[in-house]
């Protein structure tokens, strides 16, 4: 559907765009979320089954209806190659896609909660990668060991499902204040 659980009837106003592989997401103004294009990797977010049908694709944007429904609405979002990413506005991360999660599936709390990631201004996301920076400067990563971008360590398991903040001395103790991700580039960009 493209009526707006939120204000139904009024026109819909745009104000981010985000292109993956084969697939593209939108954000409005009142913080509901549109797909379009292939979901063969869940990455329109509308279940397993229908996420198993080949060559399945949207030629036109739809809103994922759930999410206003349920009384979530969102400030980012993010698309991968093949994967969302979106930050609600109570400071919960969602993701789906990647043939991992195949509905909006949350990641952290809201920041309402102690155990929440607190502070986020920005997500970004890659080839099997996923990103979170704080208003403090610290950058939060998870997804695949194998995109080379997690900086995690060698140690690190091979996936990383939950946000896990990058060491510190990754960036010699400095606060990072922005983040640039595509497929297996990602960016950084500290304080100094």
């Amino acid at each position: 559907s493209t009526d707006s659980v939120l204000h139904p009837g009024q026109e819909i106003q745009i104000v981010k765009v985000e292109a993956g592989e084969n697939f593209c997401a939108a954000l409005s103004r009142y913080g509901e979320i549109w797909v379009w294009g292939r979901n063969d990797y869940g990455q329109l977010g509308m279940g397993a089954e229908v996420a198993m049908k080949k060559d399945v694709a949207y030629a036109y944007p739809f809103l994922i209806r759930p999410l206003p429904m349920e009384g979530h609405t969102f400030h980012d979002i993010a698309c991968g190659d093949r994967h969302v990413v979106a930050l609600s506005s109570a400071g919960a991360i969602f993701e789906w896609g990647n043939r991992q999660y195949f509905e909006p599936t949350s990641l952290t709390l809201p920041s309402r909660y102690e155990e929440s990631l607190k502070g986020v201004v920005k997500i970004a996301a890659g080839d099997r990668c996923s990103f979170a920076l704080t208003s403090d400067g610290k950058l939060y990563s998870w997804g695949h060991k194998s995109s080379g971008c997690l900086a995690q360590g060698e140690e690190s398991e091979e996936i990383i499902r939950m946000p896990r903040q990058i060491p510190p001395e990754t960036f010699g103790n400095e606060k990072v204040v922005d983040i640039a991700v595509a497929r297996g580039r990602c960016l950084a960009i500290t304080e100094t």
